[in-house]
């Protein structure tokens, strides 16, 4: 029988009502996105958010509760991606092009990935976490993850709602699935 391990969920948040408005609430179909994942959500033993209003209320919705915010889960980026433009940034294949080509960019993921081994060491080897973030920080992290573990993440980047799943052991990630809606 295989030991149960920590497992972390990692989220974007859902669509806000202003994409203009940093401090903007979820639009309806950003609250309908929630309330649907909340539905198939598994019980979560800590939640937690970014301290911006659509992360925390994405949370509070897909988990009926929020824990705690983590300004961890909201880092600046400041230029990791270069000259490109954040809203370009279509496929999972267009992060990895930044990663391969920047340093800081590299640095950045290693620095997200440190939080998420915080986080997953908030809690037991029986228990699941709902960490909601932003795009961008969720992508770079996740490339990084899956390259050293040797997983494949393709696709389009993480819309509204999606993520990884990452399990730990012992304080390290062993594995990556992505989440999607």
């Amino acid at each position: 029988m295989s030991r149960a391990m920590p497992l972390i969920e990692i989220r974007r948040h859902a669509e806000r009502a202003d994409p203009k408005n940093n401090q903007g609430s979820l639009s309806e179909a950003g609250r309908a996105m929630a309330l649907a994942l909340a539905k198939r959500a598994p019980k979560f033993a800590l939640v937690l958010s970014s301290p911006l209003p659509r992360a925390k209320e994405t949370a509070q919705l897909i988990a009926g509760r929020l824990d705690a915010v983590d300004a961890g889960l909201l880092p600046e980026m400041g230029g990791v991606i270069g000259d490109r433009i954040f809203g370009e940034m279509h496929t999972l294949a267009d992060w990895s092009g930044v990663l391969r080509e920047r340093e800081d960019a590299r640095a950045f993921a290693a620095e997200q990935l440190q939080t998420w081994a915080r986080i997953a060491e908030r809690v037991s080897d029986r228990e699941r976490v709902l960490a909601v973030s932003h795009g961008g920080i969720i992508e770079l992290p996740a490339l990084a993850l899956a390259q050293r573990l040797g997983t494949r993440l393709e696709g389009r980047a993480f819309g509204y709602g999606e993520g990884v799943l990452v399990t730990y052991a012992s304080g390290v990630p062993v594995k990556i699935e992505p989440l999607r809606v």
